[in-house]
């Protein structure tokens, strides 16, 4: 039937393969109770090489980070945490895997900005903006004060 997708060539089989890499990575990772914590490597360059030049486009970073999200998700039975890490490439990423309580602060921090909601953002902003006019006008006022001190004494 040429209707049924072929899942072992082409965008299809690249995803495949991949995902199939991904939960058996995980799923050894999920054994070592000794391990807190793996990185998910990316290579879009890597992992497009054997697909066919008019099926790239459906081949997307986004496509291989939600495979790695959903495999965390599954295999982690969603007790586990993902975390994109900082890098300067737009073709390679790390994604870090963390077992239950064993999320450094930091990336705790991060992933619950990353969650605020629009308007939580710029209430924040705008508290921060409050405090910083208030904090000119104290300036402002004790630098009058001295002036007209510096006047009056002279």
């Amino acid at each position: 039937n040429d209707l049924t997708p072929d899942l072992t060539s082409g965008a299809a089989g690249a995803i495949t393969s991949f995902r199939e890499k991904v939960a058996a990575d995980l799923e050894k990772f999920k054994s070592d109770n000794s391990t807190f914590a793996t990185k998910v490597s990316i290579s879009l360059a890597s992992l497009v090489n054997s697909v066919p030049i008019e099926e790239r486009d459906k081949v997307t970073m986004d496509v291989f980070k939600y495979v790695v999200y959903e495999q965390v998700e599954e295999v982690g039975m969603d007790k586990w945490i993902a975390a994109k890490e900082p890098t300067d490439f737009i073709d390679e990423i790390v994604i870090a895997v963390y077992k239950e309580g064993h999320v450094p602060a930091d990336v705790l921090e991060d992933l619950n900005k990353a969650d605020l909601p629009a308007e939580l953002k710029g209430l924040s902003r705008h508290m921060a903006d409050t405090q910083s006019k208030i904090a000119q006008r104290k300036d402002k006022r004790s630098s009058e004060v001295i002036m007209k001190q510096n006047i009056v004494g002279k």
